[in-house]
């Protein structure tokens, strides 16, 4: 059988190369060895918020590096912009990276940016990354799953959940974990959504900020608590919630009220 790598399309296609490459949850010491090496032979790379500034140390220094990172609130380019860039690099016969913070499959905008690539039959890769979602509950040193008690992970997206009731069908006395990416300005009103939906108001939930970076810490409350207070962010920093009972370690047995460590 006759096979080609991609290496090997790369060559003689006469177009540029695309390597999308998950950074990870933001501590470049997290990325991995195919993502390191990708980066290294970039000529040019476009990269994601989200990441510690000590991405821009292994950038080498003959490639265009061009931020196009998007915060709740501050898009640096749209997301047409970022498809023209990748396709416009990849028609000179550049090799690009698209760098992402976690994962790139998860919440990433990685479907638009691959439909914009085959219209104009550019080739690429996808490298993964560990995802925030994983990333989050190592650091918190606990398990999303257990054995007896969850078996089921749902993650979802806190920008836009509340607003979109199809994501909330089945959720209904859902009794795994779940994790919400982006939805630490939101936390009153999602506790009372999944208190609504059947999740029991005793349930621990749980809020991780700068996850992997410096003034990592995280708070955990029940959701019953949640609902009337929130949960009071530390730093300025991206957030994670966790909810579910496979969490309950982190919640201090004797004190109910809600309890903030840091880190590191």
């Amino acid at each position: 059988m006759n096979t080609k790598t991609k290496t090997e399309v790369f060559a003689k296609s006469g177009r540029g190369f695309v390597s999308f490459v998950g950074g990870g949850p933001g501590s470049v010491d997290l990325l991995t060895i195919r993502g390191l090496d990708r980066i290294q032979k970039a000529e040019v790379i476009l990269y994601d918020a989200l990441l510690d500034p000590s991405y821009l140390e292994i950038f080498p220094n003959h490639a265009v590096c061009l931020y196009v990172g998007k915060r709740s609130g501050q898009h640096s380019r749209t997301q047409e912009e970022i498809n023209s860039l990748l396709i416009e690099y990849a028609l000179s016969d550049k090799r690009i990276v698209r760098l992402k913070g976690g994962d790139p499959s998860i919440f990433g905008r990685l479907a638009e940016e691959l439909e914009a690539l085959k219209k104009n039959k550019i080739p690429f890769e996808i490298i993964p990354g560990i995802s925030s979602v994983t990333a989050g509950a190592a650091a918190l040193e606990t398990s999303l799953t257990l054995r007896g008690v969850s078996r089921q992970v749902i993650i979802l997206d806190g920008h836009t959940i509340l607003e979109d009731d199809k994501s909330w069908a089945g959720m209904e006395n859902f009794q795994g974990t779940i994790a919400i990416l982006m939805g630490a300005g939101k936390i009153k009103e999602l506790a009372e959504k999944l208190i609504d939906k059947g999740i029991s108001p005793n349930t621990p939930m749980a809020l991780i900020e700068n996850l992997s970076g410096k003034h990592e810490t995280f708070s955990v409350t029940i959701l019953a608590d949640a609902r009337t207070n929130g949960i009071q962010k530390i730093t300025t920093g991206p957030g994670i919630l966790y909810i579910g009972e496979a969490i309950r370690n982190l919640l201090n047995q004797k004190n109910q009220e809600q309890v903030t460590v840091v880190i590191r």
